[in-house]
């Protein structure tokens, strides 16, 4: 038995017809009858009858029909999987925090891509530590690490140890994002003890080691109890914020065009003074190549343009 008889009983089940199937696979009908013939006597049962209207299944016919049609589904789905692309596919696969200003640059680069016939992009939305370990298993051509600084001789040391080369992308300080009818929202820079007793928004894979900011100002500690809801997806937050009156989101800066269309605003807290960085993490033995690289070009422009 192998694939290429069972792709012939598929094809005379599929026409019903020894005759018709024999033409579809460009051989005679004998060498087709023979072939089944063959297969009918190595596993022992008849597979076809012969009607008035061509050949049917028998019983045990259907029954090992069945089990051909999930053996092929499965060969065929290895071979799209791993058979060579063409030269000029468009692929890449990027991990990223769940930054707006990552996914506004992404969907620009995809969009260029609309009319090429083979496009495979990857783009997921992960902590710092997944983000790490996506592209040092090769999940990833590269990735967006994000950190706070005071960390970054740990993240430095796990980037190196997992043979990963970094180049910066940015360092910026995290703002408030909240609805434009949150209590708050009239604040400039918002005080950060006004915080007590509205809602935080936080993601729940969030990067690991960080500080919160009431650990960073032991002084700015609650005089309530916080209150948080976890995510780990990043398209639920802009409806919490709008839908949760109260509720907030410590952010990386934002392209002004996605907080007006969602109805938010970005406030400054004079708390946040502890930098972040993100950076651009690749294997060292596999340079990013010319996509990544468009994207990364298209990613900076998005930083220049909310930098003004």
């Amino acid at each position: 038995m192998n694939l290429t008889h069972l792709r012939y009983l598929l094809e005379v089940e599929r026409t019903g017809s020894i005759t018709k199937a024999a033409q579809n696979l460009y051989m005679g009908q004998p060498n087709l009858s023979k072939a089944i013939k063959e297969l009918e006597s190595e596993i022992g049962i008849t597979v076809f009858k012969r009607t008035s209207r061509g050949v049917e299944p028998t019983r045990k016919g259907a029954e090992f029909l069945s089990y051909a049609h999930t053996i092929i589904s499965q060969v065929d789905e290895l071979e799209s999987l791993y058979k060579p692309r063409p030269d000029n596919a468009v692929e890449l696969c990027v991990s990223v925090p769940r930054a707006s200003y990552v996914s506004t640059a992404f969907a620009a680069f995809a969009g260029r891509f609309i009319n090429e016939p083979h496009v495979d992009l990857r783009y997921k939305e992960t902590s710092s530590m997944g983000a790490v370990n996506d592209v040092a298993s090769g999940e990833s051509d590269f990735a967006i690490v994000r950190f706070q600084t005071i960390y970054e001789r740990y993240f430095v040391h796990l980037l190196r140890e997992q043979e990963l080369d970094y180049e910066p992308l940015w360092e910026f300080k995290m703002m408030l994002l909240m609805s434009e009818t949150h209590p708050l929202a009239h604040y400039d820079d918002v005080p950060y003890h006004m915080l007590s007793g509205f809602t935080e928004i936080v993601h729940g894979d969030f990067q690991v080691p960080s500080l919160s900011f009431s650990q960073i100002n032991k002084d700015a500690s609650f005089s309530s109890p916080s209150k948080r809801l976890y995510i780990y997806d990043r398209g639920s937050q802009f409806e919490l914020l709008r839908q949760v009156r109260g509720s907030y989101l410590w952010v990386s800066p934002m392209p002004d065009e996605v907080v007006q269309r969602n109805g938010l605003v970005l406030r400054h807290c004079a708390l946040a003074d502890l930098s972040n960085k993100d950076v651009i993490a690749y294997p060292r033995k596999r340079p990013i190549g010319e996509h990544g690289r468009a994207l990364i070009d298209r990613i900076r422009r998005e930083i220049d343009s909310i930098h003004g």
